[in-house]
């Protein structure tokens, strides 16, 4: 089909099979009906995207309506069903850089943090940087630098009664952690938002098997790190209304969406991993791991990672969560 164009960026008449259930808005009426269909189909938790809108930048306006998510769920007459985090989004139009930007940023995240719903894994507040690298490369490589950010953040959460934190970076799944990383000296976890398989660039799409194989992959390398990292399952990855000159080439690789079948094998998977790799999930108070997992993606329409309702699936990826995960 067409692609996206700067004359035509509605995609929803061109890709109407992804047109969203529950509403097409970043509005509260669409987060409540959003937090009920997640929760009551066994969801735990939603990682909520957040970007610093740094004043004057260009990006400033683009962040704070992007930031209406975590102001929408905190709003949620919903709210109690489920739990939220916040990922701290630090690409570098998006990171704080200096020291009154990141206590802009605190004060944000630790009014957030009052919220009852705000996850927790025994008792500690969960908190993701996005891009480890970013985050380290945005404090100079300075490992004391980045200690000492983080530090700032773990003592106003403190000093709030909030007690303590699990602060974790996100890297690409390929990505190795030995003892010696920054990134292991700086963060009590790591994750990974999303990986695209290294396929070929070209219009015919790749097997969703492909994806599956990539986070499989994934969960054997990151077995043994020296900090926990939390496994992600691919729910797709599909930009075609996204693909346009210009675009970044992976935004050129376009797979598969899962069938019933091979959703619900994923998601089965799991389970048994966290059997079989018990170094995987976030690190509890008393030894030992919490079997957390996260999906890309809730609401990518226009990427391709969906778990939400859509016209053409109805709740089939949510029906098969369910069917697994809930108790």
């Amino acid at each position: 089909g067409k692609g996206w164009t700067t004359e035509e960026p509605d995609w929803r008449p061109i890709f109407t099979n992804r047109v969203p259930l529950l509403g097409s808005y970043n509005d509260q009426a669409t987060m409540d009906r959003e937090i009920a269909a997640a929760a009551s189909h066994g969801v735990d938790f939603f990682s909520m995207l957040w970007y610093f809108p740094r004043p004057g930048s260009r990006e400033e306006k683009e962040a704070r309506l992007l930031n209406r998510g975590l102001e929408n769920y905190l709003r949620s007459t919903n709210a109690g069903r489920m739990h939220f985090m916040i990922e701290y989004c630090n690409a570098s139009a998006f990171s704080a850089t200096n020291e009154a930007e990141w206590s802009d940023c605190i004060h944000t995240w630790v009014a957030a943090m009052k919220h009852p719903s705000y996850l927790r894994v025994d008792g500690r507040l969960v908190f993701k940087v996005h891009g480890a690298d970013q985050f380290l490369a945005t404090h100079q490589r300075d490992l004391e630098l980045c200690r000492g950010r983080l530090a700032q953040l773990r003592n106003a959460v403190r000093a709030a009664g909030l007690g303590e934190m699990l602060i974790g970076g996100g890297i690409m799944s390929r990505s190795q952690v030995p003892p010696a990383h920054l990134a292991a000296k700086v963060f009590d976890f790591t994750a990974t938002y999303m990986s695209i398989p290294e396929v070929e660039v070209r219009e015919a799409e790749h097997p969703f098997a492909s994806l599956a194989v990539e986070a499989r992959q994934a969960r054997a390398l990151h077995a043994h790190d020296p900090i926990p990292w939390i496994p992600y399952l691919a729910a797709g990855w599909n930009p075609r209304p996204w693909t346009h000159p210009g675009a970044e080439i992976h935004h050129r690789r376009f797979f598969t969406f899962p069938t019933r079948a091979e959703w619900l094998e994923e998601l089965r998977r799991l389970p048994e991993d966290f059997q079989k790799y018990p170094g995987l999930g976030l690190p509890r108070a008393g030894g030992g791991r919490w079997p957390v997992f996260t999906i890309y993606a809730w609401n990518e329409f226009g990427e391709g990672g969906i778990v939400a309702p859509t016209h053409s699936e109805g709740y089939l990826k949510l029906e098969a969560i369910r069917e697994v995960f809930a108790r």
